[in-house]
């Protein structure tokens, strides 16, 4: 589904599959969230991976928030990602907040121009400290 909308409408909003305005220079293509065998913990950091097709400086910066889900801080905004021009993607430290069934979302954009989106659906599956090499899950 094609959409113009802002960041701030986005993540109020029931997201869809992908988000991109039509006539849009640059786009998300891709989305991803580092997915260990134990399954995502609150309190341990996990790399949140962005691919675009474009610069950031031609497309904007890439913000990374959380939308829907049944967590609270539905409408955060995370932070912008660290652009690679080597391999076009973007990548941003994600430490969760809470348990529970989340979206996060990445978005590229430039104030007053079309914008791109997708989000993926992950579920967090409890608490857990970060060890600096690994997450210990806590019971």
């Amino acid at each position: 589904m094609n959409r113009r909308i802002g960041f701030t409408v986005l993540l109020g909003a029931v997201p869809v599959m992908m988000m991109a305005a039509p006539n849009a220079a640059a786009a998300v293509t891709g989305l991803s969230v580092e997915q260990p065998t134990e399954g995502l913990r609150t309190g341990c950091a996990y790399t949140v991976t962005v691919n675009v097709d474009a610069p950031v400086s031609e497309a904007g910066e890439v913000s990374i928030g959380i939308s829907g889900g049944s967590v609270p801080g539905n409408g955060k905004r995370l932070g912008v990602a660290v652009y690679h021009p080597e391999n076009s993607t973007a990548t941003f430290d994600w430490t969760p907040e809470y348990t529970g069934r989340q979206n996060l979302v990445a978005q590229q954009f430039k104030p007053g121009q079309y914008t791109s989106a997708q989000y993926v659906t992950v579920d967090v599956v409890g608490r857990g400290v970060n060890t600096g090499s690994s997450c210990l899950p806590l019971p």
